[in-house]
Formats: C-alpha cells, structure tokens, sequence
C-alpha cells in the first residue's frame, strides 16, 4: 500500500516536472540569470582557452597598462593580464561556492532530518546547534575559522559551509516534520519498513524544492564571502588568481588603474545576479502560494 502510495506520488511529480520547467522558462528574468550562470560555467571550464595570457606571468615593462588589444582588462601592478586572471578567477569561484554548499547541504540534510525525523533529545540538541550557527553573521564566522584553520581552497569552503549549514538544516527539519505525519508515511511504518528506507524512499524525495531554491540563493552568498576573505588575505593565496584578491591588489592604484578592481567587481556583480534571478524565479515557480 506504501509503494502504491508513494508510486503515485511520484508519478504525480514526474508529470508536473514538465509543467513546471515551462512556467519556470516563461519568467524572463529566470532565463537571464541562467544564460549568465551557463556563460561563467562555460569560461570556467574553457579557460585555458579563452584565457589569452599566463594568469601568473609577470611582464614589468608592461604594468599598470590599460585595457587595449594586446590586454582586454588591461594589466596589473607585476605586468599579468588581468582579463586572464579574472577568467580563471571563474574556477575558483564556482569551485568554492559549489564545494562549500555541497558540505553544507549535506550536513544540512543529516542533522535536520534526524532533527525532523526522531524528535525529542535529538530535536532539542540539534536545534540548539541551528540557533547557534545562525546566531554568526556568516562572514564573520567564517574569518574565525578560517584564522583557526588557516587559508587555502579547501580551508576555505569548510569555513563557508560550517557558517551556512544551519539553513538547510532548518529547512529539512521543517519538510520532515511536515511529511512524517502524513498518511503514506504511516502506512510505510505499519508495513514495517525500515526508517532509514522511509527516509530516503518517502520523506526526503517530497523535500527536495526548497532545499534546491535554497542551494541556487546560498551559491552566491558563498561566492562573495570567498571573495570577501580573498580581499581581506584570509582567502585563496597566490598565485592562484581569485576576484577577491585581484581587487585587492587594485586598491593601491584605483585612481591609476581602476580596471584592476573594475572588472573583477562586475564579474562578482554578474554572478550573483545570476544565481539570485534564477533563485527567485525557481522559487515562485515551486512555491504553490506564489503561483497565479
């Protein structure tokens, strides 16, 4: 009775996928936000081909030039092309903004659904844990740990994601509360199904939509708090080109050479409305309340 249950729910899903990735692609703004999230996508993968310098070469006869044929985004205070610096500073922006919400999400998912799930003792404790994680303002958590931890890429992302978890958390916490007592749940705990099956056959397939709105809203806060902590020398260390830091170095000479911190500030700009456009629009699409 369980499966049937759970089958058709399913079934039900499936055929509003469709139906909703239609009103989704209606919305203008949805698909100028994901037009600019697929063009940072494909310029951080294709960088060593659109890249039209060595990121980390100097050239000192050729510092503090501005942008011109020879460099598109000019060049920096050591002579580097600053447009090739900025393509490959996409990697690591989207590498930091995917891993350290990918650990977030993750651990998100754990807590909140044994949180949901089990209730009582576990509730209270990991509830505890939610309000103190979120009781941070998250940049600053994460230059706390980052000083304990020390910087790097990694090191960088796990400060992120350990700043960010209790959202998911929270969320996931919330669906499974919601869900649990819901007929089809009972009928699979009648039937004896195991928790761990009800969990991730039944509960956590019906919880997905906000956590995926939360992860397309939670990347670009990422993003710039990895650019933050890069701008602040906390981040991402040479010769590894990161926005962050390439704005950093432009601080000297933003009266001389502005496009040192111009460029790198408008891509920081353009990815983040990217995510937030998509995220908004994919949010009024699955939320039921929001549709006409």
């Amino acid at each position: 009775m369980a499966e049937e249950v759970a089958g058709a729910r399913i079934a039900r899903s499936e055929s509003a996928f469709w139906h909703l990735m239609k009103r989704l692609f209606r919305n203008k703004a949805a698909v100028f936000g994901l037009v600019i999230i697929v063009l940072m996508f494909l310029c951080a993968i294709a960088a060593p081909l659109i890249a039209t310098h060595d990121y980390a070469k100097q050239d000192l006869p050729s510092m503090l030039q501005s942008p011109s044929r020879a460099h598109l985004f000019g060049t920096d205070e050591f002579g580097r092309d600053i447009f090739s610096r900025v393509i490959y500073g996409s990697r690591v922006s989207l590498k930091v903004g995917f891993l350290a919400v990918g650990i977030s999400l993750f651990a998100g998912l754990l807590l909140g659904s044994i949180a949901g799930y089990y209730g009582r003792i576990l509730d209270s404790a990991i509830c505890a844990l939610i309000d103190i994680a979120l009781a941070f303002p998250m940049t600053l958590l994460a230059i706390a740990i980052i000083a304990i931890l020390g910087p790097g890429l990694f090191n960088v992302c796990l400060a992120i994601a350990l700043s960010s978890w209790g959202s998911f958390a929270r969320i996931t916490r919330g669906q499974f509360l919601s869900l649990k007592s819901q007929e089809f749940i009972e009928a699979a705990k009648i039937l004896g199904y195991s928790d761990l099956r009800i969990i991730l056959r039944h509960i956590l397939p019906n919880s997905l939509a906000p956590l995926v709105v939360l992860t397309t809203l939670e990347v670009p806060k990422a993003i710039i708090v990895e650019a933050t902590l890069s701008f602040l020398g906390l981040g991402i260390q040479p010769p590894l080109p990161s926005w962050g830091s390439i704005m950093s170095s432009g601080r000297s000479f933003l009266f001389d050479a502005p496009w040192i911190t111009v460029f790198p500030g408008l891509m920081i700009i353009l990815i983040v409305m990217g995510f937030n456009l998509f995220g908004d629009a994919l949010r009024d699409t699955l939320d039921p309340r929001l549709r006409n």
